[in-house]
């Protein structure tokens, strides 16, 4: 993965703090090598998975150093054009629910890291999950 003297900056600082963090050695060298990687603008695609670890993580905290050009950088991970792509799989179904009144909304939780959304009209119903891997259509009935 190519990436621009920003994104190589700001991989290659959060790359360095994040191996730091990191009390095993084996690991702590991955993030090391990744540090290297980016710096010099190229992340094989052997640390890809270990990048796209280290941005969810570093998003899990709150706490990235430049929101959105790590966001840039994650939407070209396979991990982020998954989650691209099922955010549009959904958007596309939610379609369905335009000019319809919705009669009930819920949120729940359905464990670590992973909650449900039911919107329901006088015409449908759609169930939606989501966890770490993005959003994505349960279940639509319609009638």
């Amino acid at each position: 993965m190519d990436l621009d003297s920003t994104e190589a900056e700001c991989v290659a600082g959060e790359a360095a703090a994040f191996a730091r963090a990191l009390p095993d050695p084996a690991s702590r060298t991955r993030f090391e090598q990744l540090a290297t990687a980016a710096a010099s603008g190229v992340v094989p695609d052997e640390l890809v998975g270990p990048l796209e670890t280290m941005l969810e993580l570093v998003f899990s905290t709150g706490r990235p150093s430049n929101r959105a050009v790590l966001q840039a950088i994650f939407a070209k991970t396979p991990r982020g054009r998954q989650q691209s792509s099922a955010a549009r799989e959904v958007t596309r179904a939610l379609q369905v629910l335009e000019g319809q009144t919705i009669s009930e909304l819920r949120l729940t939780s359905a464990g670590p890291s992973r909650q449900t959304f039911v919107i329901e009209t006088e015409r449908c119903k759609v169930n939606l999950e989501f966890d770490r891997q993005g959003a994505r259509i349960v279940s639509l009935e319609t009638g």
